[in-house]
């Protein structure tokens, strides 16, 4: 499980937010795996943390446009990334057994702290310089 604490935090409400809820949602999915919840439930829940996802990236992707975020294009590919990617999971979870949902799990975990602490940390100065707090 990941355990949001202020390590993950950008400073920003409503970003923080978000992330948390981000958290939480892969959190279900890290539940579902361990209790051996059906594949179906999995790829349900990876739709929902994807549906999650693209909300998100629209709240970040809107800020960098209105601010003229220098690296908005490389952040929004990563976005892009991300949801080609579980995307992809998706359509070969049924057939991939608990052993892609395994994979699809740790793919989850390391990309999210990944872009929070990499990605997403560069854009802090240019959020609250325009007025996000």
């Amino acid at each position: 499980m990941i355990e949001w604490n202020e390590e993950y935090s950008v400073g920003i409400s409503i970003i923080d937010d978000e992330h948390q809820e981000f958290i939480k949602i892969i959190n279900g999915v890290l539940a579902a795996k361990l209790l051996n919840s059906s594949l179906d439930k999995i790829e349900e829940l990876l739709t929902e943390m994807k549906d999650y996802a693209w909300n998100h990236f629209m709240t970040e992707e809107s800020y960098m446009i209105e601010f003229k975020y220098p690296e908005y294009q490389y952040h929004k590919e990563e976005h892009f990334n991300f949801i080609h990617r579980v995307n992809s999971y998706c359509d070969r979870l049924l057939s991939g057994g608990y052993q892609l949902a395994k994979e699809i799990l740790e793919f989850l975990k390391q990309w999210l702290v990944k872009h929070i602490h990499g990605t997403d940390k560069k854009y802090i100065e240019c959020f609250v310089r325009n007025g996000l707090k």
